[in-house]
């Protein structure tokens, strides 16, 4: 068994049911290994579809994966994929300011998400905490745990009265569980979220940017947000980009994520 030979160094921070650790391993070199219990077949089916996924992928914007296992007796499961050197974005977030910086990035992004997208698959919870800035600045994008794959079948219920997500991040069309709207313009809300929240230095949906007594969420649904608070000054390019991708219906952001990257290279 693969995990056998791996030695855990460290436990790392996780979300949901699993448990996540560093390890050592002696062909791969520092490695995530990922345990926890199967709840249900719409988790067993999620973790499945992003262990696939990751299996094709060969590229230095998502992680490489390495080994899945289900133990049908006590139903958990176990996950062994590279480690990512660097830190998260939201480490930096004070640290990347200029809109070249911003739209550099947003880039690269585009570029490694566009892997995905090409295959129908839809990351569905980009955010900052998502995103690891490799020492070469070069991005990885990780957990696709929620990702929404277009060719199969839905897995979120249609009576759910929102999508997975993070609701702080997500688009529209995830909050009200739209799911026939999801499509990669609905990663396009998530990267405009953060692209801009990355110029401004606070979330462009906050209360503490746009005023008002509303939460994000209920902002990001009345569409209200500001590109220019605090000490930020006012910006053309960031105020077009806001346009194309905050827009609350997704057919009047950017088409495709070819005119996205356009856009971008515009202003490089």
């Amino acid at each position: 068994m693969m995990v056998r030979d791996c030695k855990i160094l460290d436990e790392l921070p996780h979300g949901g049911q699993k448990s996540v650790y560093l390890a050592s391993h002696p062909e791969y070199g520092k490695v995530v290994v990922k345990k926890g219990k199967i709840t249900s077949f719409t988790s067993l089916e999620r973790i499945k579809r992003e262990v696939e996924l990751l299996s094709e992928l060969d590229s230095k914007y998502f992680p490489k994966q390495y080994h899945f296992n289900i133990d049908l007796k006590t139903q958990e499961f176990e996950i062994v994929e590279d480690y990512i050197e660097g830190v998260v974005l939201r480490e930096q977030m004070t640290h990347t300011k200029s809109t070249n910086e911003i739209f550099g990035l947003l880039q690269k992004l585009i570029k490694g998400l566009s892997i995905i997208w090409d295959k129908n698959v839809v990351h569905r919870d980009l955010k900052p905490e998502n995103i690891i800035i490799r020492p070469n600045g070069e991005p990885c994008i990780i957990d696709l745990g929620i990702a929404r794959f277009l060719d199969l079948e839905s897995l979120t219920k249609t009576i759910s009265p929102f999508g997975p997500c993070t609701p702080i991040y997500a688009a529209p069309e995830q909050l009200t569980n739209n799911k026939n709207q999801i499509d990669p313009r609905t990663d396009f809300f998530s990267l405009g979220i953060i692209a801009l929240e990355l110029y401004l230095g606070v979330h462009p949906f906050s209360l503490e940017c746009v005023g008002g007594k509303f939460s994000i969420v209920e902002n990001i649904m009345q569409n209200n947000y500001s590109t220019n608070c605090k000490m930020t000054n006012s910006c053309v390019e960031i105020e077009e980009f806001a346009l194309k991708t905050l827009q609350t219906q997704s057919y009047n952001r950017f088409r495709n994520y070819r005119l996205f990257n356009d856009f971008i290279k515009k202003y490089l």
